[in-house]
């Protein structure tokens, strides 16, 4: 009888174990890769996340009705679905990488209760759970997650970061005279533009109501708007002019989604770890070569995507001038980069195993 209570009970506990092992490796991998955004400070936040798991250690996941916290966690990670994974003390050692996929191994003992009558059966019994995440690569963006503003790709042939370089300000809207003072762009020349020139159409409409939507909220392109998605190829209308202080504002608004206005840098953003995403925005890279029209006819190629931080909201003034935001990498829907290679794409994050 107790032989028969163990196999309904023990066993019971241990597959209700394993779910709980593999819902934790799931979501622990799926928040890890979010955080792999081609350097050596990914893979240490994408490490600690998969350790802690997706709550952090505030509310650990925990195993055995949640009487056990999840303590025995492996991470490997890999630039391919199916290539080599790599172990956290060889991903975590170069400065650049190209990791996109992370494997997280979640492994606990279950005590038994009652089979422990049985002979040959111990006192517990280990399980363990892995899943795999990582970032796929789509083709662009056609159900919102766009800002309506274009920054200037230096090299239109590096489809990495077409000429940027991860953690400088560049500049998004540009001032009178196509004046800047984003120290990414000084003495670069943006090419045939108006002045003042940055906005671009995703199809909210030019106004000024439309734009500060776009900017605080977001939501374009999308099925119901022109254009409906957006594309390396894709070739966007400008929205002429400064615009005044309500676009300016609406920056600020957006930033003030953020709980983090402190951080001036994306390391310190990352560091900091107080911050949702929301002063993180993609944005259209446009070839400054491949210009053409003027005023409100004026045009810009779209070459790829990337993801920006942009500035605490105190940061944020003016009716005019320049308005700067600090390239991080390749566009992520994620809300953070990607250690993806093709800046022509975008990144979003899946669970493949």
């Amino acid at each position: 009888m107790i032989a028969m209570l163990g196999l309904s009970f023990d066993l019971g506990r241990m597959f209700i174990s394993k779910n709980e092992l593999q819902t934790f490796a799931d979501a622990a991998a799926l928040a890890a890769a979010t955080e792999l955004m081609g350097g050596k400070a990914g893979v240490q936040q994408a490490y600690q996340v998969a350790q802690a798991g997706p709550l952090g250690t505030t509310r650990p996941n925990g195993v055995n009705f949640e009487t056990s916290n999840i303590t025995n966690v492996a991470a490997n990670f890999s630039t391919a679905l199916n290539g080599t994974y790599d172990s956290y003390a060889t991903a975590s050692g170069p400065n650049t990488n190209t990791y996109r996929f992370v494997r997280v191994t979640a492994t606990a003992n279950v005590p038994f209760y009652f089979l422990p009558v049985l002979p040959n059966i111990g006192l517990q019994q280990s399980l363990s759970a892995s899943a795999v995440a990582g970032q796929n690569a789509g083709s662009g963006f056609g159900y919102g997650g766009l800002t309506p503003f274009s920054p200037s790709a230096h090299n239109a042939s590096d489809t990495h970061n077409f000429g940027l370089t991860p953690g400088q300000r560049y500049t998004f809207k540009w001032g009178n005279g196509n004046s800047t003072t984003c120290p990414g762009d000084a003495g670069f020349n943006p090419g045939n533009a108006p002045s003042a020139h940055g906005f671009v159409d995703l199809g909210q409409g030019n106004g000024n109501s439309d734009l500060r939507d776009v900017i605080t909220y977001g939501g374009y392109p999308n099925p119901s708007s022109n254009p409906s998605s957006v594309t390396a190829g894709t070739v966007l209308y400008s929205v002429p002019g400064n615009r005044g202080s309500s676009i300016f504002g609406a920056l600020a608004e957006r930033s003030l989604q953020d709980p983090d206005q402190t951080s001036t840098t994306y390391a310190d953003y990352q560091t900091r770890g107080t911050g949702n995403n929301r002063r993180i925005v993609s944005a259209a890279i446009h070839d400054p070569a491949l210009n053409s029209g003027n005023g409100s006819n004026f045009r810009m190629t779209v070459v790829g995507f990337g993801n920006f931080l942009i500035d605490p909201a105190s940061m944020i003034s003016g009716s005019s001038g320049p308005i700067c935001a600090t390239y991080i990498g390749p566009a992520s829907t994620s809300g953070a980069s990607s250690g993806g290679t093709d800046g022509t794409k975008v990144y979003a994050v899946l669970l493949y195993q």
